[in-house]
């Protein structure tokens, strides 16, 4: 007696010696109400289920001292180019109103306001060279935020690469490994530096909050990356499913009396289950409990395995 007659003992028994209805073309079985109450069976139905694709991913945390370096050297220029302005216009308007101001002191005013306005964006340029986009173009504001996050260890930066930049086109979220746990981390935009070794040009990803403290500079941690597109599916509970040749089975109510057994193709395991976009939809009636006794009841009778 195999294992799954034990189980069920004398009820499978003389439900296979009764011979359950089998259906010639697709792989079913049939059972009367009372049938399925002896053997447990139990169907629920399905609810849709939104499933979002994850990129395998490689992190290094990134010292942050030359962004605070430079983010520092841009905000002294800022000031010297506002104050060099102001003295500029200040001396403009004194030639024009016929004050006695030499004219190379004013020629010297100008000169120094645009050369501070070309240090300044000198050093834009520079930090949207080296650190990309998403720190480029950040305001003022945003960026003090960041780079006091930085000093305080609240904020992490993080370098995340692909192989040939999977997943990372229109990526947004990014979680990553720290010990047992998964820390998420927000996509700031793409990176000046590549990893050549995976032919990655890379994402810049902020880490913010108590976890960032544990990514040391120069850690290299696994991530996952989420697509910005999730999948329509449903999710098939773990009791649901049945193996068979080397496969993954569920059976689906047809019926009152008649259930349907269908392959779970391609299933992704997440905390509801087994996440499927095909072969099963929203509504379907799949059975929950007394998987087992249904492919024991449809085996029994020595027919030939589809």
């Amino acid at each position: 007696m195999t294992p799954i007659l034990r189980r069920w003992g004398a009820a499978a028994l003389a439900l296979l010696a009764a011979g359950p209805a089998l259906a010639d073309s697709a792989p079913t079985v049939a059972l009367s109400p009372d049938q399925q109450r002896r053997l447990g069976v139990a169907a629920k139905p399905l609810a849709a289920a939104h499933h979002v694709k994850k990129t395998d991913a490689f992190a290094k945390v990134l010292d942050p001292e030359p962004l605070v370096q430079l983010a520092s050297d841009l905000a002294t220029a800022e000031a010297a180019a506002r104050a060099s302005s102001a003295e500029a216009k200040r001396a403009r308007a004194l030639q024009v109103g016929g004050a006695a101001m030499a004219a190379k002191d004013a020629e010297a005013a100008i000169a120094q306001a645009e050369s501070d306005a070309l240090h300044v964006d000198m050093l834009r340029r520079r930090l949207d060279l080296e650190w990309g986009p998403g720190v480029a173009r950040m305001s003022p504001a945003k960026r003090r935020r960041l780079i006091d996050g930085l000093t305080a260890g609240k904020i992490a930066l993080v370098h995340v690469d692909t192989h040939n930049n999977e997943g990372q086109a229109g990526a947004r979220k990014v979680e990553i490994s720290v010990g047992p746990d998964n820390v998420p981390g927000t996509v700031l935009g793409p990176t000046r530096a590549a990893e050549p070794r995976l032919q990655s040009s890379g994402l810049l990803v902020e880490v913010d909050g108590p976890s960032a403290i544990l990514l040391s500079v120069g850690l290299t941690q696994s991530a996952e990356i989420d697509s910005p597109d999730s999948v329509t599916g449903v999710d098939l509970p773990r009791g649901a499913i049945v193996r068979m040749d080397g496969g993954d089975w569920a059976y689906v109510r047809t019926s009152d009396s008649a259930f349907e057994r269908r392959r779970v193709d391609q299933p992704e395991g997440d905390d509801d289950g087994l996440f499927v976009a095909s072969g099963f939809k929203p509504g379907d009636q799949v059975v929950v409990q007394g998987a087992a006794a249904l492919l024991a009841a449809e085996t029994g009778r020595g027919r030939s395995r589809p």
